[in-house]
Formats: structure tokens, sequence, C-alpha cells
């Protein structure tokens, strides 16, 4: 059942944090998560604000979905973001109603988002090794590089969190996808060189399914074992990185990550005539060089300077078959990407406030070869410098706010059709944070910033599924929240909860349309989306032993999302592959011989989609979902790791039929049993 494994192609080019995630760790501890407590809802999620925006940190190692999970699986864990997969075979990503090209993805401080398409999938980037993931659903910083309005994400392998000496990590087992999974990686910090510690990191892992298990309720014709048609994957990946600094905070550092992957892309089982995909290889690497000055003084205060460069490289293949048998090659596209990332940082203090300005420079080019045509290169180039300042007012409250101009110009079209002129585009935020007292905190921001179309929107046509336009326009997105977060004990017990308002409007959106003769889909700037609604993240310990506490944690999401069709007087309609109400909510309970019990529901409200065949709405039903599992963790007295995890898991218990849009169902009923070291 399980094919050969594949052996990884990695440089040895080590690793530590790229420029981005060092910008970040110094936006978190200048603004409200220092003067806000942060909040630990459950072993895994802690919430947070950055620059007024809440935001939640996971910490991969809790994670049960996997022993080494990728992005997505991960973001299926955490509360708030939308995961699907769409007809490409791709996941995407929605963060309060945003568009998958809105939010921003940054791996060790490369932002892998920034490429040919946009967007990046998330079930394609390895985590393995990472040690935290930082999501941030506004717009918390106007420094992490352009076209981030609609939420960014951070993974980072921090190597810093590693203590002296060596140490190991591993697994194997089953993931919510039912692939086998296994894993293995090691680190080891060297102390006293050249006044600082040296620390390096590595690791691999390896992916393998036959296909998606196949809901009972759900028909697929071709199914076979009761697997998707067409949804296997193989897949390796591996990391490395290396970093040094002192304690005077200078650093120096590289990283790099690679995958190496083969799947098949299932079927829409609502169209006729659906993508018959397959990609025979989609491999892409991500490095990064960083380095920081530490602090050093000014006529003005203490500053400091971090510098890096990213190189984000991909390579994919298409194959478009006659039929679901998937024997005959009727066409094919290739796919050469190469972005590259510069970016500076200076951090200045002024008296008690803190100056940041920041300038990222993005070239993405991409060759792009579509069946016997001639091959045709595209390049983008994006621009963004900023700044932002910090401000304490009182013990009790802290200010934020920050101006950005963005840049984007397309040197190459591929020679088909005539490029835009240079777009220039600015956004500007505030943002607040307030203490109450030790148990209750407030925090607010409102912010405005505009995405510029991909080279793929632009001008691609996906096989002849699309008709190119090279005049779309810039998307703007305004928005606002405002949240409370409270951490409370009571006797031997604890609460937590976060509540959070927010309210966005996007003028200019892109969106899809369906033309006939013949039948194609357009994008044009259309329409004004107006989202808002209510986030609620929280949880209950009962018992002051954490391991033998009885535990409750949920998160919910309310949200009404309204399209307005601004070429015919304001017509509204629903949006698409974006439930209104999602949640979760967690009961974990001790049992006998040191193991815990968990049971979780996970609820998807009603959705629409757009019918390729019709061009009419179809809806999908709510649905509720339950998973049930047993964990048990054993301390570790000698070796290079510290404890064993096992879990023994029941996902989707009722074999329910939960569609991530139309015609593609998420598996049905899956057991699985999972490892991992530490």
């Amino acid at each position: 059942m399980i094919q050969r494994l594949k052996i990884a192609m990695l440089a040895t080019v080590a690793s530590a944090q790229g420029i981005e995630a060092q910008a970040a760790q110094d936006s978190t501890r200048a603004d409200s998560a220092r003067r806000l407590q942060t909040v630990t809802v459950s072993a895994g999620r802690t919430a947070t604000t950055v620059g007024g925006a809440s935001a939640v940190a996971i910490d991969p190692a809790e994670l049960r979905s996997s022993p080494a999970p990728v992005l997505d699986q991960a973001l299926r864990e955490s509360p708030f973001v939308h995961v699907r997969l769409n007809s490409r075979g791709e996941m995407e990503l929605s963060v309060r109603g945003s568009d998958s090209r809105q939010a921003s993805i940054l791996i060790d401080g490369v932002p892998i988002t920034l490429g040919w398409d946009h967007r990046a999938d998330p079930s394609l980037m390895p985590i393995t090794g990472a040690e935290r993931i930082v999501i941030v659903r506004g717009l918390g910083s106007l420094l992490n590089g352009p076209n981030a309005l609609g939420g960014t994400i951070e993974v980072a392998h921090d190597v810093n969190a590693l203590t002296a000496g060596g140490s190991l990590f591993g697994g194997a087992g089953v993931d919510e996808f039912g692939s086998f999974t296994g894993s293995l990686g090691a680190g080891r910090v060297w102390t006293g060189v050249g006044s600082g510690a040296l620390s390096i990191r590595g690791g691999m892992a390896y992916r393998q399914r036959d296909g998606l298990s196949l809901p009972s309720k759900v028909s697929d014709p071709t199914a076979r074992d009761g697997l998707r048609t067409n949804s296997d994957l193989s897949e390796t990946d591996g990391f490395a990185s290396l970093r040094w600094a002192n304690s005077a905070g200078r650093s120096v550092g590289a990283s790099f990550s690679a995958f190496d992957a083969e799947k098949g892309v299932p079927p829409e089982e609502n169209v006729t005539s659906p993508r018959l995909w397959r990609y025979p290889y989609h491999r892409r690497t991500v490095a990064s060089l960083s380095a920081s000055s530490g602090m050093f003084r000014t006529p003005l205060g203490f500053a400091s300077l971090t510098v890096g460069a990213g190189r984000n490289a991909g390579k994919l293949k298409i194959e478009s078959f006659e039929s679901r048998e998937y024997l005959t090659v009727v066409d094919q596209e290739l796919g050469d990407e190469v972005s590259g990332t510069l970016r500076a940082l200076v951090t200045q203090s002024l008296g008690h406030a803190t100056l940041r300005l920041g300038w990222t420079r993005a070239d993405v080019r991409y060759t792009e070869t579509v069946g016997t045509t001639a091959a045709a290169d595209y390049q983008q180039i994006l621009n963004s410098t900023g700044a932002e300042i910090e401000a304490p007012i009182g013990d009790a409250t802290n200010i934020a706010g920050g101006f950005v101009m963005d840049r984007a110009k397309t040197p190459l079209t591929g020679g088909r059709l005539p490029g835009q002129e240079p777009l220039d585009k600015a956004g500007w935020r505030l943002g607040v944070s307030h203490t109450l007292n030790t148990n209750w905190g407030l925090h607010a921001s409102v912010s405005q910033r505009s995405r510029f179309p991909a080279l793929r929107e632009l001008y691609s046509g996906a096989l002849n599924r699309f008709t190119p336009n090279p005049d779309l326009k810039p998307e703007t997105l305004l928005g606002l929240e405002a949240g409370v977060t409270m951490n409370r004990a009571f006797g031997g017990n604890r609460g937590t909860l976060q509540l959070t308002a927010f309210k966005h409007t996007l003028d200019d959106a892109v969106v899809r349309i369906r033309l006939s003769n013949p039948t194609r889909f357009k994008r044009i700037n259309r329409d004004r989306i107006e989202s808002g609604g209510a986030e609620i993240l929280g949880g209950l310990a009962f018992g002051a032993n954490a391991d033998r506490a009885v535990t409750v944690n949920a998160d919910a999401l309310i949200q009404s999302i309204r399209i307005f069709d601004i070429t015919t007087d304001d017509t509204e309609r629903h949006a698409e592959n974006n439930p209104e109400a999602r949640g979760r909510v967690e009961l974990g309970v001790p049992l006998p011989f040191r193991l815990r019990g968990f049971a979780s529901a996970r609820h998807t409200g009603t959705q629409y989609c757009l019918n390729g065949d019709t061009g009419n709405e179809d809806r999908i039903q709510a649905v509720t979902t339950m998973d049930l599992g047993v964990q048990k963790t054993v301390s570790v007295a000698r070796g290079p790791f510290r404890w064993l995890r096992t879990v023994l898991s029941l996902d989707n218990a009722g074999d329910a039929a939960v569609f991530d849009q139309c015609g593609l169902p998420q598996p049905g009923r899956t057991l699985r049993l999972m490892m991992t070291l530490r």
C-alpha cells in the first residue's frame, strides 16, 4: 500500500529566522502583547494581540491532526481560519470572509504568498520542526510586505527555542487525511561560540496516501475501495537551519526548506466537465538569509538594523486527462517560478516611543508553457515602504499607528497582452490596547490597504478555463475590530475568554464570472463586499493539575458577508465557498491509566458556490461532525527525547458529508493512530 519513499534532494543551507520573522517578533514585543498578557486557551493555543489586532499563537508540538503536520492541517486545528480544497487540488485560506489571495503566509521570514498567483497551497507547506505559528486575523503591522491585508500567518522554526545540548524529534502514524506519515529531525546548540551561541537544526518528513476516504452519503462513480477518485498523494519535505546570536542581539543566520510532491486532483462531482488533472511533480524550495546589528546608540536613543533576503522557487507540471480513467493526457502545463525578496527594518527608540521603518521588494518571475506553445515569460515587481510608531500612554494604554506606500508593475506579460501601467496604493493603520486590571484588557484597530492582482489573475488562461483580463485594478480593504480579553482564576480553576467584533469593506473586489460561446470564466472588478461579525475564543480548566483537569475549549465565528454588484444598482448575492457560521467545542477528561480522552464537535454553517454548468448558486447545507480520541503522554527520563505521545482518534465519527465547495467533500470516517517524540 505504501509506495517507495522518495529521497529529498536538499542542499545543506543552514537556517534561522529570516528578516520577516524577526520583524514580526519585534512588533509583538513592542505592542500590546507586552501590555496585555497573553492568554493560554489550551495547551496548544494562546490568545494575544499585535498592534491592536487580535492574534493566536499555535504550538505545533500540541497538534493532534498528524505526527508531522503540513500547514493546512495546523490551520484546520486553529480557530477562525477557514481551510478548503478547490477544484485545482489546492487548499485555500480565508480569514474573516477574505479571499485566499488576501492572506499572507511567511515561513522563516520569507513571504511565500508573493508569487505567480499571490497565494500558496498550505497543504504543500511543510512545518516539520516548527516551533510556533502566529495567526494575526487583522492587519497587525504594515511592515510585512505588500499584499498583506486579510490576515497574516507566520511560521518560525525558531532555533533560539533550543537549549544547550542536543535534541531529537520524530513521529509516525496516520494523519487526518488517511496518509501514512513519518518524520525525523534533530537540533543542537553550542554555547560560547564567539561570545554567543550557535544553533543548528534539521529534519525531514514523508507522507503517502492512496486516496481520501469517501463519505457514505457522497456519490463518486469511479471511486475504488471507498477512496475518492484521483485523490492520492506522495510528498517528501525537509528543512535545515543555522543561526548564531549573542546576548547583545547581534545575529546572523540562514534557513532552507523544500518539498517534492506528486498528487492527483479529485474531480468535482457536481459538474459535467470537471478538471481531470494530476500533478506529476510539484517542487518548491524556500531559503532565507538574515542578519541583525543588535541595539546600538544613536543621537535619538537606541536603534537596530535587520536585513535579509529570501528566495522562493518552484516547479510544477499539470496534466489534463481525457476521462476519469486518467490514462490519456490531452493537455499539459509547465510552471517555473522564482520569487526573490529583499527586506530591511530599522527600529529606533524615541523616548518611550518606538519608531520602525521597513522596506520590502519582491521580484516575481514565472515561465509558463501550455501544451506545445512556446514558453511565455512573466514578471511582476512589488515594492513596499512603510513606517510605524508605537507609544505608551500612561501605564495601562498603548497606541500604534503607521503609513505605507505600495507599488506594483508588470514588465513581462508573456508577449501576448499589453502590460499594466505601474500602480501605486497607500495604506494606513491605527491600533490601541488598554489593560483594565490583571484580569481584563481591551484592544481595537482600524486599517486600510490594497492588494495588487497577481500575474495569474491578469494573464493566465488556466488550460483554456479562463479568459485573461490585464485591466484588473487593485482591491482595497477597510478593516475595523475591537475586542476584550479575560484571564481569571477562581479557586483551583481558571477561565479565559477573548471576544472580538470586526467589520470589513472590500472595494473593487476581484470576482469570477461565467462567459459562454465558448464557456470560460473571467475575473473582473465588480463587487463591494461587506463582512462583519464576532469571534469568540475561550477555555475552562477545572482542577489545578493540568494533566488531570477537566477542560472545555471552544471557538466560534459568526459573520455576515454581503456582496453587492456595483454594476447593477447594488444587486446582492451570497459569498462563494464561505460559511457564515463555524465553530468547535472540545471536552477533555482524565481517564484511568494516565490517559486523556477528547470529544470534539465541529460545525460548518450553510454556504453557497457557483455551479460551473449553470452559472447559478448551489446551496450546501450546514453540518456538524464529531471527533473522538484518547491520548497518553509519557515522560522520557533518559536519552535525547523529553516525552512520547500516543494518540488514537476516530475522525468524523458519524461519516458526515462536509463539503469544502460544491462537489468536493472532506474525508469521511477515519480511524488513525499516531506517535510523536520530542
